[in-house]
């Protein structure tokens, strides 16, 4: 099923076009990421998802209209939580109507999802940017939003912390049924996903699933763009013939090579 399904969109900033009938569909429970460099319309794209700018066309969601609260949006930009107030009541704040045994089941979880169980007795006011950030989508994800869009939030993050981040944000997403769509302009982000659309100047220049996005070398060659390290690894090793596959993990594929 089709979660998300946008239909000849178009939206103009200041006379200058930034989509011009693009159509783009999201299936239900998959971890998309879009991926495209900065200026290729991801952020606008995620503003128009999370109902924050009028556009051209149709977006329909879960077989309905787009309307302002159905897609949640988290984008690194978080002076509306500039707060002293300690983590945990930013969470349990925002956890109205809930039993206390469920709160509190909700804030243990999501704490170890997003590893900030050193920081929810903190003040958010002191918090590092990648706190924060965490933080921020921890007041998000924990409310389980049947939608969740991330607008590049981890660049600048140490990438092993990122990855198991990702990781344990896919999990927790497969879990509660919720369909994420990472915009990103980091490749290595790509490993994670279900299926994979890459954007450049307002328009989708390839979508699919992982494998059979990241095994099109010749269109990652022709539009000057790196593939992940394992799979550029990968085909070199297969060009040798020393594997006959293309590998989407770097310890599956150590372990093979030493067997």
């Amino acid at each position: 099923m089709q979660v998300v399904d946008i239909k000849n969109l178009s939206f103009s900033f200041k006379n200058v076009k930034v989509f011009t009938g693009l159509n783009l569909s999201i299936s239900e429970g998959d971890f998309t990421v879009l991926l495209g460099k900065n200026g290729s319309g991801k952020t606008t794209l995620a503003r128009i998802l999370s109902g924050d700018l009028k556009f051209n066309g149709e977006i329909l969601v879960l077989n309905k209209q787009l309307n302002k609260n159905i897609i949640k949006a988290v984008f690194p930009d978080y002076d509306d939580y500039d707060s002293f107030d300690m983590v945990m009541d930013m969470l349990v704040a925002s956890l109205k109507g809930f039993s206390k045994k469920e709160i509190q089941d909700r804030v243990i979880n999501i704490a170890s999802v997003l590893k900030i169980n050193d920081v929810l007795d903190k003040s958010f006011k002191f918090l590092s940017f990648q706190e924060k950030t965490l933080v921020v989508l921890g007041i998000t994800l924990i409310k389980k939003p049947k939608i969740l869009v991330l607008d590049n939030i981890f660049d600048g993050f140490d990438r092993e912390l990122k990855i198991k981040i990702l990781k344990n944000i896919k999990q927790f997403s497969k879990k509660e049924k919720i369909t994420v769509i990472n915009m990103t302009n980091d490749v290595e982000d790509t490993l994670l996903a279900d299926n994979i659309v890459i954007i450049s100047e307002g328009k989708v220049l390839l979508e699919g699933s992982k494998r059979k996005v990241l095994e099109r070398v010749e269109f990652f060659e022709k539009n000057n763009m790196s593939l992940p390290f394992v799979v550029s690894l990968s085909n070199k090793l297969k060009f040798y013939e020393l594997i006959n596959k293309i590998y989407f993990d770097e310890k599956k594929l150590v372990d093979d090579l030493w067997k």
